[in-house]
């Protein structure tokens, strides 16, 4: 299975020294009066906050981590996100991280330092928060709040975690944060377990035995290796000053992918190709043995296809079958106890089948099963979700890879499915796992493929309004909307998260938010929520005003979708390259008609604009016996765009949204 745990277990014959860190009591860095007077950094022009020190030391021989931060708030928003300290990810029922008992707070402590130097200190407890569950684990994380946070406090706060003694935590230092960070130092010992001396061995690393690491740092920053006397490792080491924020800048690709980071791990193998072939023999070893093809298995797909059926009718039907399979990532997951209590283990994909209830990845598997079984080549594919990460493979950890799809191959074509994915349609992917890296088996084993990526014509949004404006600029009618592909899926899948209420309401307020002010919209509800293999259809009533009056002329928008829409690229300039997601084409088709007592003056002209990089708008206006409609088109063909890319789109979405501001003119009589 594709594990998502970063601890390591080390073998319960081996017996180290315990070892308690504890605080320096209340030995704190003392904030210099510039520090405390500061209303601005110029390092860090516009901050919203800055890190003037940050310290983070992990030692894996002894099992701890602390962490130190100091923090000056500059801004009401710098306040508001610093409202809520969050501590690092932990897993319930995992031998793991766990806060350690020291101090006055299990392993917190904290202050807030007024701009007048009064020192208010932290008195209260932290709370947990689930943050998800996966693969029968529940990670969750520690939050606290510091005292009397105000706009010019210094924050100060340091926790240990203490992470047990058959556990190994190889660290993985956001170097990059979502503030400026004046200053930082970072320090790890390693076991010494097993480990000789390194030597440079692999991508941006270094590597001693089974301990490796990655790297992504400014040039002049470099992870020092330390060293004992007689030359073997004893630590590493790093100091860094004057790191930028982490890019706050729309359609990024996933931070953790080009953030500067240092990330080690430990690993049995002593290159990259020898890696990935250990560690994806291991993982399908794995899948192929829950996923087998068993008499069960073959049992339930003779009942599912027919003897006739070609393999795209099969394909279909199981992919059917296995929709029907309660998804616990959208429902909820159950426990090991109430699982005992309904006589259920889960041990193989023929136990999916008949509890009729499993993860995404345990119905991607039992999709894989049952294919198998009726003859098919059907093989997994172990990916990121694109929304969070890329794989990187010069970073030889496994956990990157968290999802799994699957690959048929019908008639000689490898076709890729996403069961996992509740109510994806047949023979799609979400878009978090298109264009992605990952391992997938073959015939031979296991090697690197590339998910393949989606089409506009995949992922189509049709939205039709017809409207009544009255002379006095009331407007009637109604919106139907119609969806298929990333949209139907998301809302689909909203759905499930929640109800379908909750949906309907959702949907009306991100219509409301389209339409032009003084319009209001109204929820009917969705057509097909529960039905992926049908378009996803939502019908709003349409009541108000949108017009703006002056003397005997009124003034519509003429683009009554888009009325409210700001184009997505507002900066002049771009740092990163451009992830728009997924490719789309969306149609917007207005009827008017107009009431008694007003006359069309004048319609818009129509504009085409190509995107050279597989693009493109276009608008058309027609006049009618007693109103006009209007035609609105975008398509957007490619989804990754470089950094020089960005004047070009910019100007594309800006000459759209020009475009969608023009207004219809109307004369009353």
């Amino acid at each position: 299975m594709v594990r998502s745990y970063r601890c390591i277990f080390l073998s319960l014959s081996l017996l180290f020294t315990p070892y308690l860190p504890a605080f320096a009591g209340s030995d704190w860095t003392q904030p210099t009066p510039e520090q405390l007077k500061m209303t601005s950094d110029p390092a860090a022009p516009g901050a919203d906050a800055v890190y003037l020190f940050v310290e983070d030391k992990v030692d894996d021989e002894h099992h701890f981590e602390s962490f130190y931060a100091q923090i000056k708030v500059l801004t009401e928003k710098g306040k508001e996100e610093l409202s809520e300290i969050e501590l690092p990810i932990y897993a319930s029922g995992f031998v793991g991280r766990y806060l350690q008992a020291t101090g006055s707070e299990a392993g917190i402590e904290g202050r807030t330092i007024e701009p007048d130097g009064t020192v208010v200190p932290f008195t209260g407890r932290p709370y947990e928060k689930e943050v998800v569950k996966l693969n029968g684990l529940t990670f969750k994380e520690k939050v606290f709040s510091l005292p009397d946070v105000q706009v010019g406090s210094i924050l100060e706060y340091r926790w240990t975690f203490n992470y047990g003694q058959y556990s190994l935590n190889p660290p993985d230092w956001s170097v990059q944060r979502r503030f400026f960070v004046h200053k930082a130092h970072y320090h790890f010992t390693p076991t010494g377990f097993g480990l000789v001396n390194t030597h440079d061995a692999l991508g941006q690393g270094g590597m001693a035995a089974n301990l490796l690491y990655y790297k992504w740092l400014p040039k002049d920053a470099k992870t020092e290796v330390l060293r004992s006397g007689d030359g073997s490792l004893t630590s590493y080491d790093l100091t860094v000053e004057n790191i930028p924020a982490i890019p706050d800048e729309a359609f990024l690709p996933p931070l953790s992918s080009f953030s500067y980071r240092v990330r080690f791990y430990y690993s049995p193998a002593g290159n990259e190709k020898e890696f990935w072939h250990q560690e994806g023999g291991a993982w399908s070893k794995l899948v192929n043995r829950f996923a087998d093809p068993s008499g069960g298995i073959r049992a339930a797909v003779a009942q599912i296809v027919a003897p006739g059926d070609g393999d795209d009718q099969k394909l279909e039907k199981i992919y059917a079958a296995v929709m029907s399979v309660e998804n616990t990532d959208f429902t909820r997951e159950h426990s090991e106890a109430e699982n005992r209590a309904e006589g259920l283990k889960t041990k193989t994909a023929a136990d999916i089948w008949t509890d009729k209830r499993g993860s995404g990845e345990q119905i991607t598997e039992l999709f894989i099963a049952m294919a198998r079984a009726a003859g098919l080549k059907a093989y997994a594919m172990a990916i990121t979700d694109r929304s969070d990460a890329m794989m990187n493979p010069a970073i030889l950890d496994w956990t990157q890879l968290t999802d799994e799809i699957a690959i048929v191959n019908v008639d000689g074509k490898d076709e890729y499915f996403d069961p996992g994915e509740r109510d994806c349609e047949f023979g799609k992917l979400d878009w978090i796992h298109t264009q992605m890296l990952g391992i997938r088996q073959t015939d031979n084993g296991t090697e690197q493929a590339t998910a393949p990526p989606g089409s506009y014509t995949d992922n189509e949004t049709f939205r039709k309004a017809t409207l009544t404006v009255a002379a006095d600029g009331t407007v009637q009618g109604q919106i139907v909307v119609t969806m298929k592909g990333v949209e139907a899926l998301r809302w689909r899948q909203r759905a499930l998260r929640g109800d379908a209420e909750a949906a309907n309401k959702d949907f009306e307020k991100a219509m409301q938010a389209r339409v032009p002010d003084g319009v209001q919209v109204k929820m009917d509800g969705f057509d097909g929520l529960t039905d992926y293999t049908t378009n996803l259809v939502a019908t709003l009533e349409v009541s108000g005003s949108m017009r703006t009056k002056t003397g005997k002329r009124v003034f519509l928008p003429a683009s009554f979708f888009e009325a409210n829409v700001k184009p997505p690229f507002a900066a002049q300039k771009r740092e990163n390259p451009i992830d728009m997601r997924y490719p789309f084409a969306e149609q917007d088709q207005v009827a008017v008609t107009l009431g008694p007592g007003l006359k069309l003056e004048n319609l818009p002209t129509g504009a085409a604009i190509p995107l050279a990089k597989g693009g493109a708008y276009k608008t058309v206006y027609s006049q009618t016996g007693d109103g006009y409609t209007a035609v609105r088109l975008l398509a957007l063909g490619n989804t990754i765009f470089k950094q020089d890319d960005y004047s070009m789109l910019r100007t594309f979405f800006q000459s759209g949204a020009a475009q969608d501001q023009q207004q219809v003119v109307l004369d009353r009589q």
